[in-house]
């Protein structure tokens, strides 16, 4: 298995290049805070999740979709005006968004999941569902591109050292793995760095320093806290939804 890691959007491209026209699993990385939210919402019973990479185009899609979506995301770290929800992962409780249609549009994590190739699986991964991310990609058997997210088109702290996790536990699952380029390793190596102490990572990291300043600290060590939200999202049709209710492979 072919595993190459995109550390910030701006290198994406170059990245996706050295695969051509293979089929590929997609895994996206925003680990403050959208793939820690999306998660949460799949694991309380979210019935999607619609990303869109701009408030408009999430404001017309829930002007469509009327009273059975929530509208979610934010710009700066904070919920936008009209927005039913914005991107702490305690807003999404059970009571909150079971059954519910979520269409999300966060400042870097829906950008991410906007540049997925198409005909590509889909993924969200973070800390949270590390081992759900590692297994599924495992198990999909394909070339596998990990795509941090950044922050405003730059490489963020957090996200790298999450694909390293990602990376690194892939590779114990999977001992004939194949790094294509630096930036996998490199990513495993900032890894090595914090994963004694993941929240570490996000506490340092100028994302989650910012978080700190505008009121959402709290967020920081639920982000950090590996393998605790057993689920994954995983994207069918345009939309994320939950692994368990996709039958294949």
């Amino acid at each position: 298995m072919l595993v190459g890691v995109s550390l910030g959007p701006s290198l994406l491209k170059e990245e996706l290049a050295r695969f051509g026209d293979a089929l590929i699993t997609y895994v996206m990385v925003d680990i403050l805070r959208a793939s820690t939210s999306i998660t949460t919402a799949i694991a309380n019973g979210a019935a999607s999740v619609a990303p869109y990479p701009t408030v408009e185009e999430a404001r017309a899609a829930k002007e469509a979709a009327g009273d059975d979506a929530l509208l979610c995301g934010e710009r700066g770290g904070r919920k936008l005006e009209g927005f039913d929800l914005g991107n702490s992962p305690t807003e999404y409780t059970p009571e909150t968004v079971t059954g519910k249609h979520l269409v999300f549009a966060s400042t870097n994590g829906s950008v991410a999941l906007s540049q997925a190739p198409p005909q590509s699986e889909v993924l969200v991964g973070g800390f949270v569902n590390l081992s759900q991310v590692a297994e599924r990609v495992a198990k999909l058997d394909r070339t596998t591109i990990i795509a941090c997210a950044g922050k405003l088109g730059r490489v963020a702290l957090e996200d790298m050292v999450g694909a390293g996790a990602i990376f690194a536990r892939l590779w114990e699952l999977v001992p004939d793995l194949q790094p294509v380029g630096d930036s996998a390793q490199a990513a495993q190596l900032a890894w090595d760095r914090y994963k004694s102490d993941p929240a570490m990572a996000l506490w340092q990291s100028e994302h989650g320093r910012y978080l700190i300043e505008v009121g959402f600290g709290s967020d920081l060590s639920l982000c950090a806290d590996v393998d605790s939200v057993p689920a994954l999202a995983r994207g069918q049709g345009g939309v994320l939804v939950s692994d368990d209710h996709i039958t294949n492979p």
